[in-house]
């Protein structure tokens, strides 16, 4: 789940939890994932999605949840924007897993935040070589992926995608065929990005070549 553009900090041998998830006085139920548990606070976990409190409403132990279909690493960088103490902040290491657990399991405020953290990066001005910054396509992917509309607008939208190069190898150049990101977004997300440079490129068009 989480990108493969970063690694997580998170060694796959840990066997105990980070110092915040660890079991104490306050914790209330135990996240299993992947074989490893994961303690933490119900209310903060409930509070903002009704699949977890249905999860756990229907559990046959109310206070241990296990999560097969997640990573442990994916869990702990979603819980630590959940915890009080952390309140971690959106960035690129985190933004997939974060955003795609919030995706699972509804978390409509997580969502909020991962979508204006990618709008503010396509509206960012950026003068690069080649007209584009290099996770563009990393953070519209997101945004398709996670059904974030406002994003995906801005991003098609935007004045990166209307002058990145498609195919310009001739120059020395890789166009956003060659981009990883861009081969996994939806072809409906890459239609729209196509037809609106199209509007774009027809706008400068003279009037007297069009006949």
């Amino acid at each position: 789940m989480a990108s493969e553009l970063f690694e997580s900090d998170l060694s796959e041998e840990d066997e105990q939890p980070p110092e915040l998830f660890q079991k104490s006085d306050l914790t209330d139920i135990t996240l299993v994932v992947e074989g490893k548990e994961l303690h933490f606070v119900k209310f903060l976990l409930i509070q903002g999605s009704t699949v977890f409190d249905q999860m756990i409403k229907s559990s046959a132990d109310p206070s241990r949840l296990k999560l097969d279909d997640l990573l442990y690493k994916d869990m702990v960088m979603f819980l630590e924007c959940l915890h009080p103490k952390c309140f971690l902040e959106i960035n690129d290491k985190n933004l997939e897993p974060v955003a795609t657990i919030g995706r699972k399991f509804e978390y409509e405020r997580i969502l909020q935040i991962c979508e204006q953290y990618i709008i503010q990066k396509f509206k960012k001005v950026r003068t690069t070589k080649d007209r584009m910054y290099p996770q563009f396509f990393f953070h519209l992917r997101v945004a398709d992926k996670c059904g974030l509309e406002e994003a995906i607008e801005t991003g098609v939208s935007s004045k990166q995608a209307e002058l990145a190069y498609f195919s310009n190898a001739k120059w020395g150049r890789k166009g956003y065929e060659y981009n990883v990101n861009f081969s996994q977004i939806s072809l409906e997300t890459k239609f729209r990005m196509i037809s609106n440079r199209l509007k774009e490129a027809e706008k400068r068009i003279p009037r007297d070549n069009l006949y």
